[in-house]
Parts: C-alpha cells; structure tokens; sequence
C-alpha cells in the first residue's frame, strides 16, 4: 500500500485527516475488530493483499505497473480511531486517512476528501494457498491462444510447472513460481518486459460435474480488459485401464505451414488453411473413440469412409506423459509422445501435442493410410523417411488439444 500512498502523494495529491469541518458526523465505534482478516486489491494494473492481524499489525504483498516492477513486501501496524485511520509503516512512514468499512465486504481508506482518492479493498473470506495446489487444465486459452490447452501445476513448495502456449510454446516449463495471498496470486515470469502477472482467483469446489473449478482474472493496465481463464482440477496420475472415450472437440493454435493438400484416412488436410474450426469439423468425422484395454494399451478407433477400424498400440505412462510405441508393431512408426489428463472422476480426458508430437503422430497415420491403400511398402526405409520428411516440411508449428468424454 506504501508505494500506492506513494504514488498518489507524487501527482500532488495531498492527504488530508477528515474533522468535524468536513461536514461529517462521527459516530465512536471500534472498528480494530472488524479490520482484522484478508483484504485485496485489483485494478488497472495494480494487485495488493493487505493481512491484518488481531494485533494490528498488517503485512502488505503487492505489484504495481502490470507487474512491470519487482514484487513488494511491507509491514505495520494499522489504528482507527473515529473513522480515522493512521498506517504507520515499519520503515517509519506514517499515512492518515478516512476509514469507510463495510464489514466483511469492502474496506476502503479516503486519502483526500476533496477530490475523492481512495484505495478500496474486497474482503478475502478465505485463503486460498491451499485449494491452489494441483494441477489444472485451460481450453479457453489466453486471449492470444483462444482455445489452445494449457496446463499447470501448481506445488505445495511455491514451484510451478506449466505445459501449453502463453506467448510461446512451453512444455513442462518450470522457470516460474507462485505466491497465493488471500485471493490474489503473483506468478513469476521468466521475460524481462513483466515480471510478475497478477491474478484475482475465485475457487468453487465441485463446480461443475467434472470437478474443481478455478477462474483467473488478470490485472492489466487496461481497466477495460480483464482477461478471464477457467481452470478445471484434473488429476496428476492417470487411471486409464477399462475406459472408452469418446471424441468430443479439437483445438489448434499456432498453426503454420505449406498450403498443401495430403489426405489421411480418407480425409483431406491443409495446414496453411487448418483453423479451430475445420480441424475440429476433419477430426470429429475421423476420430470415433480412444479404448484403454489395460493401462498399457491403446486402440485408436477411426472413421474411413463411413466404415471403422482400430487398431492396438503400446503405451509407456510416466506421470501425465503417456508415449504411444507405434513402432512396438513395426519400426517403420515413429513413437508419439503426448500429455494426457483426465478430472476429478475419470469422466473427461484432456490430451496436448506439441508440434514435434503432432508431426509424428500425423505421418504414423499417413503411413496407415498408405499402407490400406497399397500406396507403401513399410521396409522400404527411403519412402517411409519421405513421408515424415514431407509431413515435417508441411507443418511449421502447430499446438493439438483434444477433450474426450468417458462412454458410460
């Protein structure tokens, strides 16, 4: 809060100690109690947890400028006496202001009568350090991303770890770490432009029927722009033996490539032209259902001209990573590794390919399909290699998210 006082008091605005000539009537009352508690604060680009305790001392965490500057810490000790409240820092800075409190609400400090300057903080009934800890999964993406996957840990040591597409692809990036104050959480960034971002959390248990529900809101220094995000609870060890999923969407971003047509499974591609929208269209009428025999298996379940085929294929799971060993049957496949995650009670499965996954995964498949058509003969080591060079020269980038439901 010293640094918000700080900068107000740098534009010329004074503070100023309201009495009886302000032309308002005080009414003695105790207001110490109801202070003590979680207060935050977040607005155009500044982000402050205010914690004060039952003693009166307070300890402050905050950023300000969009997290353009380092994280600020602060103590002192906060007195209202008659509305007027006097925050006398540990440094020996001392501001005085107005107290208006709507207990258990909002809490705001009047810093010039005059002109209306004031600091106005949202009540935290509950930290929510705790209910943070976990690994959760995105699909509304950022706002530069919409609908690519993102998918973070967070741990109980203050590391986190994230996997999907902010800015730049990242998998299992842990460059970062988090702070949770009340409501608000400070996540580090590893670039020299911001290093913090600010999120206001709403937490609500039990959500929805698939579980956990976490929502972001960003604090940027545009007050018109919030950028939202919700998060679903998904599990950090996958239970996969027994389970069908059925195909539900499909999501790309970052998608560049040859503006070329090559046909896979009966289906024709172009990653120049591949959208959100016609890859989900291509791959709802290819992909039928992912079977889970055991939890070293896979059968993949396609649609070929209206007719459908499946096929087994070993899976190594380390964690989230599940690796399909497509070459276990024939070495001419190459091995795809992807991250998969399912939520709180098995009934949806989330899984993410990066473009070097993606790419294999892609030529495994054109190489099926070249394979039932007579095109190819899997021991010639020369054509195969030109089917995953191709596929390689065709797709620059790509980020893959697909979200399958569990068939009952």
């Amino acid at each position: 809060m010293k640094k918000l006082l700080l900068m107000f008091a740098a534009v010329g605005m004074l503070f100023t100690a309201c009495n009886k000539e302000c032309g308002h009537e005080f009414i003695e009352y105790d207001y110490n109690k109801a202070l003590v508690g979680t207060w935050t604060y977040l607005e155009e680009g500044q982000a402050e947890a205010m914690v004060i305790n039952p003693d009166g001392s307070f300890a402050i965490t905050g950023v300000m400028n969009g997290g353009i500057g380092a994280l600020y810490e602060e103590k002192g000790t906060i007195k209202v006496v008659n509305n007027k409240v006097t925050l006398a820092y540990n440094s020996g800075d001392v501001f005085e202001g107005r107290l208006e409190l709507v207990a258990g609400k909002s809490l705001s400090i009047v810093l010039n009568e005059e002109y209306d300057v004031r600091l106005t903080y949202d009540y935290c009934e509950n930290d929510l350090s705790d209910e943070i800890v976990g690994m959760w999964v995105c699909n509304d993406g950022p706002t530069s991303a919409k609908g690519d996957m993102m998918i973070q840990v967070f741990n109980a040591d203050g590391s986190t770890v994230m996997t999907g597409h902010a800015d730049e692809l990242l998998v299992n990036d842990k460059s970062t770490s988090y702070k949770v104050v009340g409501d608000l959480v400070f996540l580090t960034m590893n670039k020299e432009s911001v290093k913090y971002e600010t999120f206001k959390m709403a937490y609500s248990p039990n959500g929805t029927a698939y579980g956990d529900i976490m929502t972001l809101t960003l604090a940027i220094n545009n007050a018109n722009i919030a950028p939202t995000t919700t998060w679903i609870r998904v599990k950090e060890n996958l239970n996969l033996a027994g389970k069908t999923y059925d195909y539900i969407s499909a999501y790309v971003t970052n998608v560049k490539g040859k503006d070329e047509d090559f046909s896979i499974v009966g289906n024709t591609f172009n990653i120049a032209k591949m959208n959100a929208s016609n890859f989900d269209m291509m791959f709802r009428s290819v992909l039928s259902c992912l079977e889970f025999p055991n939890a070293t298996t896979i059968k993949q379940h396609f649609l070929t001209n209206g007719v459908e085929s499946g096929f087994d294929t070993p899976i190594t799971v380390e964690g989230n990573k599940v690796t399909l060993d497509m070459s276990a049957g024939n070495p001419a496949y190459r091995k795809v590794e992807m991250y998969m995650f399912q939520d709180a009670d098995d009934s949806q499965l989330h899984i993410y390919m990066p473009t070097a996954s993606f790419i294999n995964y892609f030529a495994n498949l054109e190489l099926v399909t070249l394979l039932v058509d007579g095109k190819i003969d899997l021991n010639d080591a020369t054509a195969v290699a030109k089917v995953f060079a191709d596929m390689e020269a065709r797709i620059e980038s790509i980020n893959v998210s697909f979200v399958l439901k569990a068939r009952n």
